[in-house]
């Protein structure tokens, strides 16, 4: 690894605003492994991507996102819309408000611990979602996962309080949903050119494991296995008990051997289609579509470069 060869995209406003503070900390940590690291700080939203795509065109080798699971999907949104994406090797280090992704891919929270496993080089070629749909024609490339319905809910009201942050922000907003949740969707599901009809208020399409730093929505799932990890529930929930044995389920990951209540399968391709007014769709924790009526999502095997822990994924 040359000494300016790292490109390390930092959202300023991660960590309650201390980015900018922690950026120097990681730069001043890479100074202390006798590296240098190129720092580039997004001014708002799809900036990460952009630097991201230009970071490839300017042939940085390493590229960092430092913030939280959007920032994330930005900078793999810019570097697999680039012009030479297998040039480049991605790293990550969490600082932000989620980190769903980092924490499966095994990537320490601890700055100094983030920046000796980019230094280490350890990384392996990991599977990468892609979904085109409503809201997003040219598509969207995803880490984590895709999700439909009571989760981008949740999400899409944490995102909304400016005064909470992390776990804090997704409790409130879970309650706040619990006690309003949504009405079931009358959707078409095809997995894998298998068409299943059904009245569902949960989608989701996983590559990683967690979601909304509380749900293990995919407990057996695996980034580089080439396949989604793909939930459903299987019927309407109406009364309180069971909607809230559903949430429990999918914070504790046990949903997995209930049959009754939800399905889990592998599937290479899933496509939704939506009667009424549509769902409410993440990437990533990431905005898709409010109200989309129409999703193809595929993996893309070994797609990127990632450093990463191998001993969680």
């Amino acid at each position: 690894m040359l000494e300016k060869d790292i490109l390390l995209i930092i959202n300023p406003n991660a960590s309650k605003g201390r980015g900018k503070k922690k950026a120097q900390e990681i730069k001043d940590t890479f100074k202390q492994f006798g590296r240098q690291c190129t720092v580039a700080y997004t001014r708002g939203p799809g900036h990460a991507e952009m630097l991201a795509r230009k970071g490839v065109q300017y042939e940085y080798r390493v590229i960092i996102a430092a913030g939280g699971d959007g920032t994330v999907n930005e900078v793999l949104n810019g570097i697999m819309t680039s012009s030479d994406p297998g040039s480049v090797t991605m790293g990550i280090i969490p600082i932000g408000r989620g980190n769903d992704f980092a924490w499966f891919a095994g990537i320490p929270f601890d700055i100094r611990k983030a920046v000796e496993l980019i230094i280490s080089q350890k990384s392996s070629l990991v599977d990468v979602g892609f979904c085109k749909g409503s809201g997003r024609r040219d598509g969207m490339y995803f880490f984590n996962g895709a999700g439909f319905g009571f989760e981008p809910a949740v999400n899409f009201r944490a995102m909304g309080y400016r005064h909470l942050n992390g776990m804090p922000s997704y409790i409130v907003a879970f309650f706040y949903i619990l006690f309003h949740f949504p009405k079931p969707h009358h959707v078409r599901l095809t997995i894998d050119g298998r068409e299943h009809e059904l009245d569902t208020q949960q989608i989701s399409v996983c590559n990683g494991r967690r979601m909304g730093s509380a749900f293990i929505m995919a407990p057996k799932a695996s980034i580089s296995d080439g396949v989604f990890d793909v939930m459903y529930t299987t019927h309407p929930f109406s009364r309180f008990g069971e909607i809230l044995k559903a949430v429990m389920s999918f914070i504790r990951g046990s949903h997995v051997s209930d049959r009754a209540d939800f399905d889990y399968l592998n599937a290479r391709r899933v496509s939704i289609e939506v009667d009424g007014d549509g769902i409410e769709a993440h990437c990533d924790g990431e905005v898709f579509s409010r109200r989309g009526s129409s999703f193809d999502i595929e993996i893309l095997p070994q797609a990127i470069a990632l450093i990463h822990s191998k001993e969680k994924c």
